[in-house]
């Protein structure tokens, strides 16, 4: 039977700094970070204990009992759902540790809180997964982070995952330091790499990211998206409209310019998360203008531009539900 659900409720599992999750999504009204495990620090997983609650989410939904958490996320859709209990939307959101101090970053915002996490490896329990085919390829594998290229297992992660099969994964970094194992993923046609540029030039980058590296970023996504001349793999720029700091025209034509430079042709465009937050129910259409302008430039340029949740739900008209 159709029902209203989403892949991260049905099939997804999300690594945070101290829990398991469904997902990492929190833009949307019902903010999301739905609990599959409370407290998680890299042990083995008790996966019947998991897939019994994800099936308790799925009844609730089949029943047209939303939860809570996902009103307004732009991520449900009706459909059949399968019943089976496996993985094949993975996100790894746990790492603490930075090679930037992002103005908008919440670790950066909670500085104290976030020092006293202790990092956890989770490769012996991806490798469990894959072994018992709980994880399965077919969805997306994400990173997140902190950095996640800076984690003393990130590399023979992605080797693991690339050595599987899997076929579709997304890599959200600084872009600070350079990644063989992310190049070589790129080459093979199996990985999407999102570096947060998020500016135009290097008096804005400084001004966002509170770091010296704007020409160093810039160096690792021309090599990224050299590795990328096969026509497969992928080196995204996104950009983070920042009220107030970076929210103009201007800057924006010049990061479309810098991407081109280095031979980049995939965008991605998002919005501030606070100040979303805070202001969704009155947001003034110059910003759904400017989105727009990014759409229209990108077109204009033969881009291809991906709207991330915030963008997309100004974009749909989702913001004030």
């Amino acid at each position: 039977m159709k029902y209203l659900s989403c892949r991260y409720i049905e099939h997804g599992m999300d690594f945070e700094h101290t829990r398991l999750e469904t997902c990492c999504f929190t833009c949307h009204s019902g903010g999301g970070k739905i609990t599959l495990k409370k407290e998680y620090a890299g042990e083995p997983i008790d996966w019947e204990k998991l897939f019994e609650l994800k099936r308790k989410y799925r009844i609730e939904h089949r029943n047209g009992n939303l939860m809570p958490n996902c009103v307004g996320c732009v991520f449900l859709e009706e459909k059949e759902w399968d019943e089976e209990d496996y993985i094949n939307f993975l996100q790894f959101n746990y790492w603490v540790a930075c090679n930037s101090k992002c103005s908008y970053c919440y670790e950066v915002q909670n500085k104290k809180m976030f020092e006293k996490i202790k990092p956890y490896d989770s490769v012996p329990v991806v490798k469990e997964m894959i072994e018992k085919k709980i994880l399965r390829p077919g969805g997306e594998v994400s990173f997140g982070g902190g950095e996640p290229t800076i984690a003393p297992e990130f590399e023979a992660l992605i080797n693991l995952l690339t050595e599987n099969g899997f076929q579709n994964m997304r890599i959200h970094s600084s872009g600070i330091k350079f990644s063989p194992a992310i190049e070589q993923a790129i080459r093979r046609g199996v990985l999407n790499v999102v570096i947060s540029i998020d500016s135009g030039c290097e008096k804005t980058y400084k001004k966002i990211k509170n770091v010296n590296a704007y020409k160093k970023v810039l160096e690792n996504m021309a090599k990224y998206a050299t590795a990328n001349k096969n026509g497969y793999g992928l080196m995204t720029s996104k950009y983070i409209i920042i009220p107030n700091v970076n929210d103009n025209r201007k800057e924006i034509d010049m990061w479309i310019d810098s991407v081109r430079n280095v031979g980049g042709r995939w965008l991605a465009l998002d919005i501030e998360d606070v100040w979303y937050k805070v202001n969704r129910a009155t947001i003034s259409s110059y910003y759904l203008d400017l989105v727009n302008y990014v759409i229209d430039k990108a077109n204009a340029f033969d881009m291809k531009i991906e709207l991330y949740d915030r963008a997309r739900g100004l974009k749909e008209g989702k913001n004030q539900l």
